[in-house]
Formats: C-alpha cells, structure tokens, sequence
C-alpha cells in the first residue's frame, strides 16, 4: 500500500519533505535527495563532486521517480531509521564521523534541555569528567 504525505527527515537539518511510505518504507523524489543526503542523484548514481557511485540494484525506486530512502542512505554509508506510524525518517552520520569518534573517543557536541529546562552542550564541560543519565517515561 503507499501513502503519500509530508514526512519529517531528521538528519544535520531537521527537514519536512513530500513523500510516500510503500509497506512502512519511506520513498522520496529525486529532487530532495540532495537536499536529504547531501549526494545528488544523476544518471550515473549518487554523487558528490567528482565522486560517483552506481545505484545497481541495491536502491528500489518506484514509477513516481521516488526512491527508498533507506537505501540510499545505506549505499552512501549513513545508517537510518525509519518509523511510518510518526512518518519519520532519521538519517545517521556518516561511517567516516563515526569511525572517527569511535577512534578518538570523542562524542559528538549534541545540546539537551536540563532538568530546569536550560538548554546544556555537552562542550560546556570540556575537559572535566561527565555522566550522562537518559531516561523516558513510556
């Protein structure tokens, strides 16, 4: 079954875009893909400068000039998620960033709201120990 509908793209700029969902996978225009991935799609595959790579037949597209955006994401090394009952689509890092992390032992600079509301980065305590405690009430 596809849906079409304004989905929200969560990757470095939260994004809402038109797009359809087919059996709980997101599919998205050629047109946004750049925009999504930062990877332009052309005849020859996603690009980025001189660097190309073919879609073969890893990347699923529809008659619409729609694209699985799990798929793409995947064939440019950025892990994904995609949740259709929130018509939400999250794109990961890239695996060079998180590769890097990983061997450096650094996270990622990332903003949350404190227990009083106060907006805290993660940088405000640089080079001092931190614990970071999460949790959820579902």
């Amino acid at each position: 079954m596809t849906t079409t509908s304004e989905m929200t793209v969560l990757a470095e700029t939260p994004m809402a875009i038109e797009g359809s969902w087919v059996d709980g996978e997101a599919y998205i225009q050629s047109k946004d893909v750049k925009e999504v991935l930062g990877w332009e799609l052309k005849p020859e595959g996603l690009c980025k400068g001189d660097v190309c790579i073919p879609l073969g037949d890893t990347v699923d597209s529809n008659s619409n000039d729609s694209f699985n955006l799990s798929h793409l994401a995947a064939l440019v090394g950025r892990p994904s998620l995609t949740t259709s009952d929130t018509g939400t689509v999250t794109i990961g890092q890239p695996y060079s960033v998180r590769s890097e992390a990983l061997t450096k032992r650094v996270a990622p600079d990332f903003s949350l709201p404190d227990i009083s509301g106060v907006d805290r980065a993660l940088s405000d305590w640089a080079g001092k120990k931190r614990l970071l405690v999460a949790f959820s009430s579902w």
